[in-house]
């Protein structure tokens, strides 16, 4: 009785064996971190930093042109 050895078959197996042992270790090896609990000074500095925000600023000057657009345009129907 001679046995044959599917060394391909191994190969991929031993590759997913290991493969699936390092998923686990990541896993482990990273806690979720709690979230930052800011203050309320630290909340309203970043509030009045968003409000400084041109990008922020131009949004909200785009967005009421385009309510006022369609409200004209309503009024005139």
């Amino acid at each position: 009785m001679t046995q044959t050895i599917d060394v391909e078959a191994l190969k991929k197996e031993i590759c997913e064996q290991i493969l699936s042992e390092l998923k686990e270790q990541k896993q482990e090896q990273k806690p979720e971190r709690p979230k930052r609990k800011l203050s309320e000074k630290q909340l309203a500095t970043l509030a009045a930093g968003r409000q400084k925000n041109p990008r922020l600023l131009s949004k909200k000057a785009r967005e009421e042109a385009e309510a006022k657009a369609k409200e004209a345009e309503a009024k005139k129907e």
